[in-house]
């Protein structure tokens, strides 16, 4: 059976819907997710998971599993673009340009600096499982698969659902304070008229999966082989990728192919296992390999969002809230890092300790990100047919032609030297999809549950690269490892799930003992530590002194997903007062508040605002 009523309907089990299940659950709010399908997918798509997306795994205890059955970093390092994986021709196997990706090689110092948790290489076909079963420890009879929203209808403060046991048949009525709909656009959209904006039909792509012994073409530490050749050029000559799933070198058992086919090739919607097997073997110029193709999906390339995230109690993550190309890797992350700011809002609701006004922010906040993320994977996307144009082959049409700007372009003379080192300035952009760390981490929310400081935001590499660090409010914390008697402690690691967590310095037990004060006489869940000699924790390494961007007497407060809420850059004469002032615009952040500058942070106001809200209709246990 079903419960007759939830704080929290998730619908969806996808990466998303998994992941709000199990963040709800360590808020303390119970949910119920229901997923149509009998199992999670079957197809390693969406296999880089970037260091943003680590570090809320991380404060769920669930960055390390995903570390000890992923592809380890020595197996990801590179992607290489190659004519073909095999064949006599003069033109085959060969070799035309790699790039460090994933954080890895010459990438590793600055990512390792900036977080206390490298990226992962992990396929939905194993990421899924693994966050079912966290879910389900969580929350145990709370996650059912099997299980299809029918309709979907509000009543005033609840929503009202109607589930259907797919193998029995049966339909159960839930209902829920909120909705979270995590479902593709599937079910939930449709029921409601949403629509997509945006641009559609760009491509139409095809994954294989396949199992093959590839060990003899492939090198251990590349994880992404591109095909540019006579035959084939771009998206066309297929991107290949190691899917494991227990070794990730050259002897990768189970690999993914993505091939961009014609729209109107009979194959593009309705590819048979045969006709797959047929043309895996000749992209790869393999024609007897012998391999078993264990999945085909067809997709499309677009880049468009909703047009609300949010409609009533009802809101939309990941892929129903937005889609875009799988090029820079944002897709599954951002539908993570959605649930990741929706869910601690919902629980701080639920709770009583914020006003339900918060929960308009979670469009405010998500938006800009998500449309800069479309935009910025839709052109990665594009950058790849400009690696062609690198070189040469942007008039070549026929394999003749292509063949020949091939063989200029490899002919050992001046200008085939010439050809090369453009092509390869060229290849080299591609850092911008493959090692976008500021776009991974660098994002951050100019309105919402934010009190700006009147400071301006560090400048960005357009390349997408070089992340700046900075405490503006509004912004990640910045990572430093800290000392904790003899223990390394990321700033990360500080504090509970679900809480604020107040940082000051050397001079600033004032702080600890009003936000302690505050805590206790308001509900609202905060921590304060002291980084100081002598203090919480230490820098002895001084990298947290150089990062905090206060003074001795200064405070940040920081939100439960971990982004800086205010900057007080240095001590008031009345800590307690300016504390509760800022709180109280955070919590209930009406229009008006949410342009408040600074300078009225330091207002005084009575705790009454921030005690726990008497409006939130009670829940069934």
């Amino acid at each position: 059976m079903l419960p007759k009523e939830v704080s929290v309907l998730i619908v969806g089990g996808g990466g998303s819907g998994l992941s709000s299940s199990i963040f709800l659950s360590d808020l303390g709010v119970d949910s119920l997710l229901v997923e149509r399908r009998p199992a999670t997918s079957h197809m390693p798509k969406a296999g880089a998971h970037n260091q943003r997306t680590m570090e809320i795994f991380r404060r769920h205890g669930i960055a390390e599993q995903i570390q000890a059955i992923g592809a380890p970093a020595e197996a990801r390092i590179r992607a290489s673009w190659m004519t073909s994986l095999g064949g006599d021709d003069e033109l085959d196997r060969k070799h035309l340009f790699s790039i460090d990706v994933n954080g890895e090689g010459i990438y590793r110092d600055i990512f390792e600096k900036d977080s206390p948790e490298l990226s992962a290489g992990l396929g939905q076909y194993l990421l899924e499982p693994l966050l079912q079963r966290n879910a389900e420890e969580r929350n145990p009879g709370g996650v059912r698969f099997g299980f299809e929203l029918i309709s979907l209808a509000q009543e005033g403060d609840w929503a009202i659902a109607e589930v259907r046991e797919r193998e029995s048949e049966q339909v159960h009525t839930v209902r829920a304070r909120y909705v979270i709909a995590a479902d593709g656009g599937r079910a939930v959209g449709p029921m409601f008229d949403v629509t997509m904006v945006g641009q559609t039909g760009l491509a139409t792509m095809t994954s294989l999966y396949f199992r093959a012994d590839l060990s003899a073409y492939v090198n251990d530490d590349v994880m992404v082989h591109w095909f540019v050749g006579p035959r084939f050029g771009s998206w066309a000559g297929g991107c290949l990728v190691k899917a494991g799933p227990k070794n990730w070198d050259s002897h990768s058992e189970t690999w993914t192919i993505h091939l961009m086919i014609p729209p109107d090739d009979p194959d593009a919607q309705n590819l048979t296992n045969e006709r797959a097997l047929a043309r895996l073997r000749e992209v790869l110029n393999l024609p007897d390999l012998d391999a078993e193709i264990l999945g085909v999906s067809p997709w499309h390339i677009e880049s468009v969002h909703i047009e609300k995230s949010r409609i009533g109690n009802i809101f939309f993550i990941g892929d129903a809230a937005h889609r875009q190309p799988p090029t820079s890797g944002l897709g599954l992350q951002s539908a993570i890092q959605d649930a990741d700011n929706l869910a601690w809002k919902l629980a701080a609701v639920l709770k009583g300790w914020a006003d339900p006004s918060i929960l308009d922010t979670y469009e405010t906040e998500r938006r800009p990100v998500i449309q800069d993320n479309i935009e910025y994977a839709l052109f990665a996307f594009q950058n790849q047919f400009a690696f062609e144009a690198g070189m040469g082959l942007t008039h070549a049409r026929t394999p003749e032609e292509r063949r020949t700007v091939l063989l200029k372009y490899l002919e050992d003379s001046p200008m085939g030297r010439t050809r090369r080192a453009v092509g390869h300035e060229v290849f080299n952009t591609g850092r911008m999809e493959l090692d976008p760390h500021d776009r991974e981490i660098g994002f951050h929310y100019e309105e919402g549950v934010v009190l700006p400081d009147g400071t301006a935001a560090p400048s960005r590499d357009p390349m997408g690269v070089i992340y700046t660090p900075t405490t503006r409010p509004g912004h990640r914390l910045p990572h430093a490892w800290l000392n904790d008697r003899g223990k390394r402690l990321s700033t990360h690691d500080i504090g509970g799930i679900g809480t604020f967590i107040l940082l000051t310095g050397p001079d600033g037990a004032a702080w600890c003992e009003a936000a302690e004060r505050l805590s206790a006489s308001s509900g609202v869940p905060i921590e304060a530590y002291r980084i100081a000699p002598g203090g919480d924790f230490g820098d002895p390494a001084r990298s947290w002194s150089a990062l905090s961007e206060i003074e001795a007497d200064g405070a940040l407060l920081v939100r439960p997903d971990r982004y800086i809420a205010c900057r007080f850059q240095s001590g008031p004469a009345d800590p307690y007062a300016t504390l509760e002032s800022a709180l109280a615009k955070l919590l209930n952040p009406s229009p008006q508040q949410r342009t408040d500058d600074a300078a009225q942070v330091g207002v005084p106001v009575d705790v009454e605002q921030l005690r726990p809200h008497n409006d939130i209709p009670a829940l069934r246990q």
